[in-house]
């Protein structure tokens, strides 16, 4: 049970600031209680968050999950600070994740929340924005405190050109992905200037992906499968741990993971899958044309069962210096939205059909030899 004082520290929490405060200090205050890890993270507990009136509960489903990987939303309106704000909780079915707050009147203006939320003891770090000034308009903050949940803040100043005033509130230790059409306009390097001053990416996700797997086909001049060391020794990308007969890693291309295995033998690699992972990106990609822009042959041998969702199909694919291997491509649709896997098979075999049972030797050799004879049989005329 918690102390007197502390049901009071709870209390005062989710208390906006004292009449006469400047109205950012009000904004700032429910920022903070959103971080705070006193905050009881579900759908409930929005409707402590002082200033915002939430439509009822239960948070309704939508049909197609959104970018930020919510599938659940509760909708709501805020007066903070005597501003009136349109509000929009994202989340999974038990407990919101992001938060999304577009201001429909006068701004409060971002350099002054970045300093309220200073006085409440949350400390901001910029660590995206804009390359040029002027474009893409958004600035994202790592919040911290010594009571906070490990977030961050985004304020967008600007929409295509025009001023407007929307803040999002994100959980989780990893900083939100962009959409594949503001890699090159966003920097992580705010502080850097000149050149230094790198967009997050120069190439789509999907071509970053294609040049790691090509980077894991053997070159014709070596052997079908990779040793263990040769492996992780290759320019893919990877963060591989440390296992053997079996090796886990990590791929990251352009704000997007991947979980990587690699399975075979305790001296040789025989497969090598990709999973991505985390929110899903915009539909629309064509990785195989992009291995074909680097010279390879992509040729489809087996197309996988027919679902509206996903497609599952193999492709042989050969190239004019690497041995050929065969590429599952895996692909899950949800509306507008999709998430990738892929599976290389080094050693170019294709995996059973399902419900196909591998044929003993002694009745392979029988079969083998059957056929031969049937054959001879319509050569010579017989059949």
């Amino acid at each position: 049970m918690k102390s007197p004082l502390g049901l009071i520290a709870i209390v005062l929490l989710f208390t906006a600031p004292a009449h006469g405060a400047p109205p950012e200090a009000e904004f700032a205050a429910t920022i903070k209680a959103f971080f705070s890890r006193d905050f009881v993270n579900d759908w409930i507990a929005l409707d402590k968050l002082s200033g915002i009136k939430w439509a009822p509960l239960p948070p309704p489903m939508l049909q197609n999950c959104l970018p930020d990987g919510g599938c659940f939303t509760r909708q709501g309106t805020a007066i903070l600070g005597g501003r009136t704000l349109t509000v929009l909780a994202t989340g999974a079915r038990t407990f919101p994740i992001n938060l999304y707050l577009r201001n429909t009147t006068a701004s409060f203006g971002e350099s002054a929340v970045v300093e309220a939320l200073k006085q409440t003891d949350l400390s901001t770090e910029l660590v995206r924005c804009p390359i040029e000034a002027g474009r893409g308009g958004t600035n994202w903050y790592r919040v911290k405190g010594v009571n906070a949940r490990a977030g961050y803040l985004s304020i967008q100043t600007s929409c295509n050109g025009r001023a407007c005033e929307g803040y999002v509130l994100y959980s989780g230790e990893d900083l939100p992905p962009l959409q594949p059409n503001q890699l090159r306009l966003y920097t992580e390097k705010c502080s850097a200037t000149g050149a230094a001053r790198a967009p997050v990416s120069t190439a789509m996700p999907h071509e970053l992906l294609s040049r790691t797997l090509a980077s894991l086909i053997p070159p014709s001049d070596g052997p079908a499968l990779y040793d263990w060391k040769t492996l992780t020794s290759l320019a893919t990308g990877i963060e591989w741990n440390k296992n053997t007969a079996m090796r886990t890693g990590q791929l990251t291309v352009a704000g997007r993971t991947f979980s990587v295995l690699a399975s075979g033998s305790s001296t040789q690699v025989a497969m090598i899958q990709l999973e991505e992972i985390g929110r899903m990106h915009p539909r629309g990609e064509d990785l195989l044309a992009v291995l074909r822009a680097q010279g390879f042959n992509v040729n489809l041998v087996r197309c996988g069962p027919v679902y509206t969702e996903s497609t599952n199909n193999w492709y042989r694919v050969t190239g004019p210096k690497t041995r050929p291997v065969m590429l599952k491509q895996s692909i899950r649709f949800e509306g507008n939205m999709a998430q990738d896997g892929y599976e290389i098979r080094l050693d170019s075999s294709l995996p059973l059909k399902r419900g196909a049972r591998p044929r003993p030797p002694s009745e392979r050799m029988w079969l083998s030899a059957f056929l031969r004879t049937l054959r001879a049989l319509r050569a010579a005329g017989a059949l």
